[in-house]
């Protein structure tokens, strides 16, 4: 279980049902209201080392400098892959095209009422392809209908198969190109310096979210509350799957919460470049290749799944699902194809410059370094900023202009 002392109960309210709930609109968005009433009005984000002139030009015209959140020291892959919704979203567009296949061949083969059975059934695609079979094998001998129901069966393994396995890939890239940059807020608080900005030696860029524009809003979509942890978290210890992989970027691992500890993450998920996506195209192909020649897949694609319950033909669609995914996630595979992944990953650079948005102001530590304090002042001003630099007096710290 989470350590229940380390946050406020509206962040907990959040996770659980962002991690749950993610594609329920209209429960998500009571999660939304959550956090656009606890959103603060300025946000900063501190950089404890020295950056080049071109960096600090991108950021100055609004770039943000995000990084894989994979390599992230906080990230924790709770996530539990939702395989039956996704294969059951595919699955039932596949069944309407065979549907209106069917209408087209023959409109009366399908009565209303047939069809409304299908819709609310478990499976819809598994009791269309059933439905199928009992209609067309009524005059058919034993063996035409055994050989008929081989074929229906060898059918629907390979579209649990195929589909499956994309999924298992889709998640795998969709996890690579999560992008993360962790923002702090208040940002004139001297722990906050001593930590994130090498001891007040760095700078701290701020942000302003008072101003109701689109830039705004379509940031604010993409930045999420930190939940504290005192350890890393495993699956077991949550009542609850984690679907959404967001979730893996937004823990931090925190023995002690301070009033000022209000983080937000900025979480972008990257889409592939036409050229990227051609690179993809070449290195996933032999990945694909491996994943269906292997043994256990082709075990299971040759597998009868399509069996006789009483007097209906039943198709075990979860028991395929969950065979699949055994071996899709066994070591066997991972070492299988686990080189060939890493080549797919270096597609993407680690760390990326996303179009955010304008700084409020660029705010110098206290102790940064004076041999790079005019640099600064000029690539800032002449980018129509404001420039501060934090200063200290009685214990506290202000702000004075450079």
């Amino acid at each position: 279980m989470l350590n229940n002392t380390l946050n406020k109960q509206w962040k907990y309210d959040f996770f659980r049902t962002f991690a749950t709930e993610y594609d329920n609109i209209r429960v998500f968005e009571k999660a939304d209201k959550l956090k656009f009433e606890h959103f603060p009005p300025v946000i900063g984000n501190f950089y404890d080392n020295i950056l080049d002139e071109e960096e600090l030009k991108e950021i100055c015209q609004g770039k943000l400098r995000i990084g894989k959140a994979k390599l992230d020291e906080n990230y924790n892959d709770i996530i539990t892959i939702d395989y039956y919704s996704n294969i059951k979203i595919q699955l039932n567009n596949v069944m309407q095209q065979q549907i209106q296949k069917l209408q087209e061949e023959d409109p009366t083969f399908l009565s209303e009422q047939e069809k409304q059975t299908i819709e609310e059934s478990e499976f819809p695609f598994a009791k269309l392809m059933t439905t199928v079979f009992s209609k067309d094998t009524d005059e058919m001998t034993p063996e035409e209908q055994e050989e008929w129901k081989t074929n229906m069966n060898t059918f629907i393994n390979q579209q649990f198969v195929s589909g499956i396995i994309n999924i298992f890939l889709t998640m795998k890239l969709y996890r690579d190109n999560n992008y993360v940059r962790l923002f702090q807020t208040p940002y004139n608080i001297w722990e906050l310096w001593d930590e994130y900005a090498d001891g007040h030696r760095g700078f701290c860029v701020a942000y302003d979210f008072k101003e109701i524009k689109r830039t705004n809003a379509m940031n604010l979509n993409r930045l999420f509350p930190v939940l504290y942890v005192d350890k890393m978290v495993e699956k077991d210890e949550l009542d609850y799957e984690v679907h959404n992989y967001h979730c893996a970027s937004i823990m931090k691992i925190r023995e002690e919460v301070h009033d000022y500890d209000n983080e937000w993450m900025f979480i972008y998920n990257h889409h592939y470049t036409e050229k990227e996506y051609m690179m993809l195209d070449n290195l996933l192909e032999p990945i694909y290749r491996k994943i269906t020649g292997n043994k256990s897949i082709q075990a299971i694609a040759n597998r009868n799944y399509l069996e006789k319950e009483g007097d209906e033909l039943v198709y075990k669609h979860t028991e395929i699902i969950d065979d699949l995914v055994n071996v899709l996630e066994s070591e066997e595979i991972t070492d299988e194809i686990g080189g060939l992944l890493e080549k797919v990953y270096e597609i993407t650079d680690d760390i990326i410059f996303y179009p955010f948005m304008l700084p409020e102001a660029i705010y110098l530590g206290k102790d940064f370094p004076e041999e790079e304090k005019e640099k600064y002042k000029k690539i800032v001003e002449e980018s129509n900023l404001r420039i501060f630099q934090i200063k200290q007096k009685d214990g506290k710290l202000f702000k004075a202009l450079i």
